[in-house]
Formats: C-alpha cells, sequence, structure tokens
C-alpha cells in the first residue's frame, strides 16, 4: 500500500502512575478485533512512540496490530509525552524498577493473552535487567531484542568519553540529542548518569550482568551487520548472557539472506524492514503466543 493511502492509526494515552511517585506512559495501538497477544514496546535513548509508530500510522507497532496483536509503547519518564515535570528522579533505574513493572501490571489487568516485551537498544537491555528483578520472567511470553548491549562500542558511555557525557548533562541538565544528531527526543540527566553506571559496569564484568544468565523467557535477539552504535558481536555476547533453553540470536545482513545490512535503527524503522524484517518478527511472535495460550500465574 503507498504511503499516502495508509489509514489513521487512533492511539489512546495511558498515563500510569508508578510507586515511587513518578509517571510514564503507555501508548495503546489496537487491533481492529480481540487481541491475541500483548506486545510492550520499549525504544531506546534518544526516542520515544515514534520509534515504533511514526505520525503518519507507520511502524512495527502498526504492523503488529494488523496482525492482531495489541501494541504498548512505554514513554519512559521524562521522555515524550511523560516529559511533564515530576518529583520523581528521571532515570533508566527508576524505568526498570518502577515504571516498567507498573505498566506490565497495567497491561497484565486488561487481558489475559500472552503477554510479550520488544526492546531497541538500551530499551532492550532495560528490558532484560526487568525480567531478571522486577518483572516475573515466567509470566512473559517472550523477548524480542532490536540491537541490544552495553559491552562493545558506546565509547561516550565509558571513560574517558562519559567524563565528558557527564559534564554536558550535568551543566545543561539533559543531553541535547536532537543537537548532536542523536534522536528526536533529549534525555534526562538522570537516565544518561545511569546509561554511564550500566555501561561501565557492563564493561568491568559486573554482577547485574550475571544475574540476567539463563532467562526463562523465550527469546528473539537481533543485530544489524552494518550497525556500527551497537555492534553485532557485542549483541551476540548480551544475548548469549540471557539464553535460556528457548533463544534464538539472528544477524540481519546479506550473509544471512537478508536484503541489507541492517544498521541500527534501520533494522526497524526502514522500507527494507517493513518488507521483511516485520514479517519475521510477527511471525515469531505469533508462534509464540500459539503455544501458550495463557499465561502462568506467578
Amino acid at each position: 500500500m503507498p504511503l499516502s493511502e495508509v489509514p489513521a492509526r487512533s492511539t489512546v494515552d495511558h498515563r500510569i502512575a508508578a510507586a515511587d511517585g513518578g509517571h510514564c506512559v503507555l501508548v495503546e495501538v489496537a487491533p481492529r478485533r480481540r487481541p491475541t497477544a500483548e506486545v510492550v514496546m520499549i525504544p531506546g535513548m534518544f526516542t520515544a512512540r515514534g520509534f515504533w509508530l511514526s505520525r503518519k500510522g507507520i511502524g512495527l507497532a502498526a504492523h503488529l496490530a494488523d496482525a492482531g496483536m495489541r501494541c504498548w509503547i512505554l514513554e519512559r519518564r521524562g521522555m515524550g509525552a511523560a516529559a511533564g515535570r515530576t518529583e520523581a528522579r528521571l532515570g533508566l533505574n527508576e524505568a526498570e524498577r518502577h515504571d516498567l513493572p507498573a505498566a506490565w501490571t497495567h497491561v497484565r489487568q486488561r487481558s489475559d493473552a500472552p503477554a510479550f516485551i520488544v526492546g531497541h537498544s538500551f530499551g532492550g537491555v532495560l528490558a532484560a535487567r526487568a525480567l531478571a528483578g522486577s518483572l516475573p520472567p515466567r509470566e512473559c511470553a517472550g523477548l524480542v531484542l532490536f540491537a541490544a548491549q552495553c559491552e562493545v562500542a558506546k565509547a561516550p558511555l565509558h571513560p574517558p568519553g562519559a567524563w565528558l557525557t557527564g559534564a554536558i548533562v550535568t551543566l545543561l541538565g539533559r543531553l541535547p540529542a536532537r543537537i548532536a544528531g542523536l534522536g528526536p527526543e533529549d534525555e534526562p540527566a538522570a537516565a544518561v548518569r545511569d546509561a554511564i553506571e550500566w555501561t561501565t559496569s557492563a564493561r568491568r564484568g559486573g554482577e547485574w550482568l550475571a544475574g540476567l544468565a539463563g532467562l526463562p523467557t523465550p527469546q528473539l535477539a537481533m543485530a544489524g551487520a552494518g550497525d556500527r552504535v551497537d555492534p553485532p558481536s557485542g549483541c551476540e555476547r548480551f544475548a548469549r548472557r540471557l539464553a535460556g533453553t528457548d533463544a534464538r540470536f539472528e544477524l540481519l545482513g546479506r550473509a544471512g539472506g537478508w536484503g541489507e545490512d541492517y544498521d541500527h535503527a534501520g533494522m526497524v524503522v526502514s522500507t527494507a524492514a517493513r518488507a521483511e524484517v516485520w514479517p519475521f518478527v510477527g511471525h515469531w511472535l505469533a508462534r509464540q503466543a500459539a503455544r501458550r495460550p495463557t499465561p502462568p500465574t506467578s
């Protein structure tokens, strides 16, 4: 269908209160029939709902909704529609410990369909950390990771680059992503400091990495062969740390039969991804949902 003929996509924003007094937003993208699955989608840093669903109604969220799945795009506190003033700290740690559990509860209270989590870049790292701690991993029907890792590259997030990054966010109170060409959303200083902490700790073999081992959640991890932000070597290493008995790693590149060597964002938001990556992910989710028609109680 030509882009000019894509129908408008209606969404509903749900403002979610977390236990520590902060708020995040869940953007509901509903199918036109009873949902066969619930999919919580977490964008990476420097972006919000637009990564999964454009203003024109195009994106992986729309594709999955058309396939009968209800998508819930998480906008962390301080990001997107959740960027209003709050007394709570606007960090990734708060998103892991408070926002994502509150969002998960909101979703589970509205449906008994199998529920999944999909994350890109640091959104995937956030999802994995939460499933290893603040979320019930056996209640999650599947985890999909795009370009998720924090051990390779990322020079601005570990010393000495982290010293300059830290100075910038201390001075400005945020990381000006739009000015730096990093993405459409500026990040709160607390989130950047947490990203530095996670990355620095991971590169030093931090204990939290060991806590990810053997997650009992079915997993699909993908890396882009042309990704220079989160290189395939780091993504594969991270995926192996998580891998339980049902885990798959897919390198999105020509050598593996894909149409192109996908880069960091292009593995989700490009025309090529729309043609081959979105259906691939949709089929994986549908297969997992068929294997697990009702979630277990935790």
